[in-house]
């Protein structure tokens, strides 16, 4: 291959030579030659427009500087050797590409010899593999990822059935397999023949063996219910006995479902599990008659008992329990889910937690709670915490008392006295309004010398009687909630449109006065109440806000849903309410240094507390930028 580099006379040896070197350069390779000691005396046209190396820079051993740095090495050491030993050379390596990239070339060389065998030259190509040996790298990934899955699908495969068949005996539960067409099983677990007492060396049994270990009075019926499901492909479940060879009667839970193949609506095989379910069953009738002792003792009791779990959420209450409305609702339930007393005495609950939470006993607690029909009832309990024998918590047991009538008989007494208090208010509110009548209705008689002057004393005295109607008849019906009596009247109140209907009421109201009255209530929310007493009570908080708010100033109404409870708010920029009179603006005929130039009885807030009151929802008056007045109603669903 030296002969290209020397000067030719002989013309065709020239044209020769010529082919050869276009012959080269069509050639997609990369081609060069050698000397028999090893140096490049060659590199075809490939070489240089790839690596963008002249091709005298590159003659000797210098193209070793365009490979790799980390291939340099052991691509000197083949070719060395190859020309040591005088055999073909065969590696693989990367080369720089003009543009700094290095790519994978596969390289051969021969060794061209004379007729005496001795190396004449040496001759080569390098073959961009690059993509191939990128292939190759990701089949290579593709096949390592897919022996490892194998692999992991075959240990996991493998480990499920240990654990199957280990839950299998755990729960003595046996699975099968069954062909609807030969009425053959095709698959019994080891536990299926353990629960029915079978030898597995015997072979597999038929299915009118195992339907002779039924016991004969369930045969029957779980015959009837296999077979009408064999016959309809559709799943089965059933109860049964079987008596096993040593005599011994099990109880056995059945499931199975049917298996189809892609070409027909029709089962091919069945598969289910047989579960002996006789301790179950023995713990089951065991519990009953347990339960029913602590039944007929507890039912010739007044008070009820009750369970609660480690989540201090029922789990049993008695059926003494039921005239309140509440086994149903309890279980599943805190105690404090139904208690209507948390804001009222927080401090006595948060005790009562913390009693609980550290799993001591308590004796006679009470507190409020919420019938089914919304009325309140007051209760007294007592529980003893519960552990099992390694003293793990398990939850509370103790007894309920309804003290209701109790309770109601001393607010009845409250309410006579208080009814004594209001009667001297009244007496006294009444004896001013009426003294002034009486002197104005005399001076009438003894002064007045015309008709027009005897009826302007006699307007006088009917207008003065109009408020004292108009003062007893808030009184009447304050008195008439208070005491329940308009329950029979409750029923579900959509409060949107009652917001929406305060708003227009009193939205001229407040424009007349320069307020600005913004209602907002999303639909949905409903309570039930007296739709009426519940607007009269909106009504009273907006015409209070309105009254109260000067020009310029503004009121909201929004009804709110928040997570735990109902909100009907009133907001306005008003003089607001200080924190020592906001309980005492709800009692009767009470009024403000504020609102003492105010017109209004002092009646109003004491009405809309008593409406509250029966509605057992929540009354709330805190400070915004004026005053802001809260109706709140727990959700208790």
């Amino acid at each position: 291959m030296n002969e290209p580099r020397r000067s030719l006379d002989d013309e065709p040896l020239r044209k020769g030579e010529e082919r050869w070197r276009r012959l080269v350069e069509a050639l997609p390779q990369l081609v060069w030659s050698a000397t028999p000691d090893g140096a490049c005396d060659y590199f075809s046209a490939q070489w240089t427009q790839y690596t963008g190396v002249a091709e005298s820079e590159l003659l000797g051993w210098r193209w070793m500087d365009v490979l790799h740095p980390d291939d340099r090495h052991s691509t000197r050491r083949v070719w060395t050797d190859s020309v040591a030993e005088r055999h073909a050379y065969d590696v693989e390596y990367r080369v720089r590409r003009r543009d700094g990239v290095y790519r994978w070339f596969k390289t051969r060389g021969v060794p061209i010899r004379d007729s005496k065998g001795g190396i004449v030259n040496w001759f080569g190509s390098c073959t961009d593999i690059t993509d191939a040996k990128h292939t190759e790298e990701a089949l290579c990934h593709a096949r390592l990822e897919l022996e490892k899955k194998v692999a992991e699908r075959t240990t996991e495969l493998r480990r499920n059935e240990i654990y199957l068949a280990e839950a299998q005996r755990l729960t003595r539960t046996g699975s099968w397999a069954l062909n609807v067409a030969s009425r053959e099983f095709v698959y019994l677990s080891d536990q299926y023949y353990q629960i029915y007492g079978l030898d597995p060396d015997k072979g597999m049994p038929s299915l009118q063996a195992i339907r002779q270990r039924l016991h004969p009075e369930d045969r029957a019926h779980a015959d009837a219910i296999r077979e009408k499901a064999l016959s309809e492909g559709k799943s089965y479940e059933l109860d049964y006995r079987i008596v096993r060879p040593d005599g011994i009667v099990k109880f056995i839970h059945s499931v199975a479902r049917p298996v189809f193949n892609a070409s027909s609506n029709s089962p091919v095989e069945y598969v289910g599990t047989v579960m002996d379910v006789t301790k179950r069953k023995q713990a089951e009738e065991a519990l009953r008659e347990s339960e029913q002792r602590f039944r007929d003792f507890t039912e010739s009791a007044s008070d009820w008992y009750w369970e609660t779990g480690p989540d201090h959420r029922f789990i049993s209450v008695s059926d003494q329990l039921n005239p309140l409305g509440m086994p149903t609702r309890r279980i599943g339930t805190k105690r404090g889910d139904l208690a209507s007393d948390l804001e009222e005495e927080p401090e006595k609950w948060r005790r009562h937690m913390a009693d609980l939470d550290a799993h001591k006993p308590f004796r006679d607690f009470r507190y409020k709670a919420t019938n089914w029909d919304g009325s309140e009832v007051y209760i007294a309990t007592s529980g003893k915490p519960l552990f099992d024998p390694q003293g793990r918590f398990l939850g509370y047991r103790g007894v309920g008392s309804d003290l209701t009538a109790a309770v109601r008989a001393g607010q009845l007494e409250e309410a006579l006295q208080e009814a004594k208090v209001v009667g001297d208010n009244i007496a006294h509110d009444l004896r001013t309004p009426l003294t002034r009548v009486r002197i104005r209705l005399e001076r009438g008689r003894e002064h007045a010398s015309t008709l027009e002057e005897s009826r302007a004393v006699a307007d006088q005295a009917i207008a003065g009687l109009d408020q004292l109607l108009t003062t007893i008849t808030a009184l009447l019906r304050i008195t008439e909630i208070e005491h329940s009596r308009r329950r029979e009247r409750f029923g579900e109140v959509q409060l949107a449109p009652l917001i929406r209907d305060v708003g227009d009421l009193y939205g001229p109201i407040a424009e007349d006065k320069g307020v600005t009255l913004w209602a907002e209530a999303p639909d949905g929310a409903t309570v039930q109440g007296d739709r009426d007493l519940l607007f009269e009570a909106v009504v009273n908080l907006v015409d209070n806000a309105v009254k109260f708010t000067p020009e310029g100033g503004r009121v909201e109404l929004v009804l709110l849903c928040k997570e735990g409870e109902t909100v009907i708010r009133v907001i306005d920029t008003g003089p607001g309410i200080p924190e020592i009179e906001r309980e005492a603006v709800t009692q009767r005929f009470y009024r403000s240094d504020k609102s003492r130039n105010t017109k209004g009885l002092g009646l109003g807030l004491s009405m809309v507390a008593a409406i509250i009151k029966l509605h057992d929802f929540r009354f709330r008056i805190s400070a915004g930028p004026g005053c802001t007045a809260e109706i709140a109603r727990p959700n208790l669903d």
